[in-house]
């Protein structure tokens, strides 16, 4: 009883999977986006604050959601997750399983998860170099004069000291810097004394803007030579002015640059769609997988011209399918090695519409008896050339056979390892730190590499890993 207890539990924990991944692949993004924007361009506010730790606290359960999954049930092979999806797709086939069906899924999840990787990736990268670059400089000075209402002016310098800089006159340079503020007692001024890092080198004498409250010099002062970075010290920005421009104009390009590439030639993202009778129908069985050479048509300009010929040539890792004698390439956005290894002997229906093309290839959906559809593609010229051949037939969809999506991906939180969690929870804790700690230095430099580097080395841990040894079973 208590065996049988077991499996029906751990059968419960893989069927969560999907939702605690979809879960993961909506906030982690969506987290890292607002709180780079917030740590860029807000202030000392409260919406950065209330930005902040919301942000924490969704890292922290997407964090704690993917620990506990892969505590359960964590370093699996590709093809066992593949599997398990295959057979939680197939627990309840369709009606009339060998029709074409008259409406197919749209495929949302698994552009969804294409997106995020691609908004995550230059994101993080972003973020550590925003916190890691963070100027603390009079942090608790600045906040009190804020609050207190102070004035900025302009001041002549009456000593340096500490100074670093180059040689050229022209260098930045960092150093403590002595004004005398105005005083309605004192003839000379009362001296006030602040660390800047001036964007150009100064000397007695040079005037710096400095910040103050007339009424309470003891409340100390901020100053800098650029009007700017002293009213981003007042309203409390953590990061430089031109700092923040300039990254914050290379994360968006980079950015939309991924995402725009990504829409144009990735096969997978398309709405769910009505077949029609001037689809093409082909019944195929998946016989294994290989790599795919697609070469120029011969006699095309590509074709005789070498070069040309050597750039328009295509190697696609593709599922084999066998239909009426002939072979058919079906790629799509999963590991083909797997996928063809445990779909392998699959039986259905290849459809497609010859007039929905994306790049060289019309977008086909492999639709199983078993009651599942695979979005995918297969290359243009193989199309075409299984239709010359007259190999396909008008589609005659039935309005009574309902398919499901086959997500081969949605297992994805438990192909890591414990070694791998471990990474992004030191990652994690690197963020918190940069975070929280108000203080400049070398160190946040230090902590965000090695809030970079965590990732990686656990996942080198976890390939290591499995050189010695195999995955543990997913649950039947």
């Amino acid at each position: 009883m208590s065996g049988a207890w077991t499996m029906s539990k751990d059968a419960t924990d893989t069927r969560h999977f999907p939702r605690c991944g979809w879960f993961v692949t909506l906030a982690v993004p969506s987290t890292l986006v607002l709180l780079i924007t917030a740590w860029l361009f807000l202030g000392a506010t409260p919406v950065r604050t209330v930005v902040l730790w919301c942000s924490l606290a969704s890292l922290a359960a997407s964090l704690v959601v993917w620990g506990t999954a892969t505590l359960r049930n964590g370093d699996q092979f590709r093809r066992d997750t593949y599997r398990w999806v295959v057979r939680a797709a197939s627990a309840a086939p369709g009606h009339g399983e060998a029709a074409v069906p008259s409406r197919l899924r749209g495929a949302h999840r698994q552009s969804a998860r294409l997106v995020s990787l691609l908004v995550v990736v230059p994101t993080l990268m972003a973020l550590w170099v925003a916190l890691a670059a963070a100027d603390a400089r009079g942090t608790g000075t600045s906040a009190v004069l804020a609050e207190a209402g102070a004035v900025i002016e302009r001041l002549p310098i009456v000593k340096i000291e500490h100074e670093d800089a180059g040689w050229s006159p022209r260098s930045s340079a960092q150093a403590d810097y002595t004004v005398l503020l105005p005083s309605p007692t004192r003839q000379e001024g009362v001296p006030a004394t602040f660390e800047a890092a001036t964007h150009r080198r100064q000397g007695i004498g040079g005037k710096l803007y400095v910040a103050y409250v007339p009424d309470q010099p003891e409340l100390g002062v901020i100053g800098d030579d650029r009007l700017s970075e002293v009213k981003r010290q007042l309203a409390g920005r953590a990061v430089e002015s031109g700092t923040a421009r300039d990254l914050g104009i290379v994360w968006v390009l980079v950015t939309l640059a991924l995402l725009v590439g990504a829409w144009r030639t990735e096969t997978i993202h398309r709405p769910a769609r009505t077949v029609t009778p001037d689809w093409h129908a082909l019944r195929v069985t998946v016989t294994g997988a290989k790599q795919h050479t697609e070469v120029p048509p011969s006699g095309s300009p590509e074709d005789v011209d070498e070069k040309k010929r050597r750039e328009n040539t295509r190697r696609l890792q593709c599922l084999v399918l066998e239909g009426r004698g002939q072979e058919i390439p079906f790629h799509s956005n999963m590991g083909i090695e797997p996928a063809g290894e445990v779909l392998s002997g699959t039986r259905g229906w290849l459809l497609w519409h010859p007039m929905q093309r994306r790049g060289r290839d019309v977008l086909a959906e492999l639709v199983s008896d078993d009651g599942w559809q695979l979005p995918g593609a297969v290359p243009v010229q193989v199309a075409e050339e299984v239709v010359a051949e007259g190999l396909t037939e008008a589609a005659r969809p039935d309005p009574e056979r309902r398919v499901r999506t086959l997500d081969l991906g949605s297992g994805w939180l438990v192909t890591a390892s414990l070694s791998g969690v471990a990474g992004f929870a030191v990652a994690f804790g690197c963020l918190v730190a940069l975070l929280l700690v108000p203080d400049s230095g070398a160190w946040r430099w230090w902590v965000a590499a090695v809030g970079v580097l965590a990732p990686g080395v656990g996942f080198m841990v976890q390939a290591v890993a499995r050189t010695s040894g195999g995955a543990a079973p997913l649950p039947q």
